[in-house]
């Protein structure tokens, strides 16, 4: 199994985005320059994005992109559909072998139970939850330190 460049470039992206206040709208550029990544990819990347609901999309001098969502509403499944599409991880070929199993197939059984656990990870998974695990590696995640330091800071913030 393999996701595409574009699945990794759309992750990271809505975790910049998450870190910025809700509402602020980023450019692809910045967002592009952060991860190091091709502007013109990434720019494609959220136009898949914006089709799916997940960020809006500013045009114009003030263009941009912002979440359209809150963080802790868009799971890492919505993220993969967006970029991947919903096709099954397993496409049986009993048609084309002459097999009558169906789904008394063990390995239909396996791959449907593989699917099955991994949806449910995916979806139980938020932007919020990555964020959160980057809590106390602050550092290891160069492209995010600032971001991740100034959202702790906020938080921190809020506690007092």
């Amino acid at each position: 199994m393999h996701f595409s460049m574009g699945t990794e470039y759309a992750i990271h992206g809505l975790l910049y985005l998450a870190l910025k206040d809700p509402g602020e709208v980023v450019y692809v550029r910045d967002i592009a320059n952060a991860q190091n990544v091709s502007e013109t990819y990434l720019a494609k990347v959220f136009q898949q994005l914006a089709r799916s609901g997940l960020v809006t999309s500013y045009r114009g001098a003030k263009g941009g992109f912002a979440l359209a969502r809150p963080p802790e509403q868009i799971t890492l499944r919505r993220i993969i559909e967006a970029t991947e599409g919903s096709s099954p991880l397993f496409n049986c070929l009993q048609s084309r072998r002459d097999c009558k199993l169906g789904d008394d197939c063990e390995i239909r059984k396996v791959m449907n139970r593989v699917e099955k656990m991994m949806l449910e990870i995916l979806d139980s998974t938020s932007l919020v939850d990555i964020l959160d695990s980057f809590r106390g590696h602050e550092e290891e995640v160069g492209w995010l330190t600032q971001l991740l330091s100034e959202r702790n800071k906020k938080a921190a913030g809020k506690k007092e």
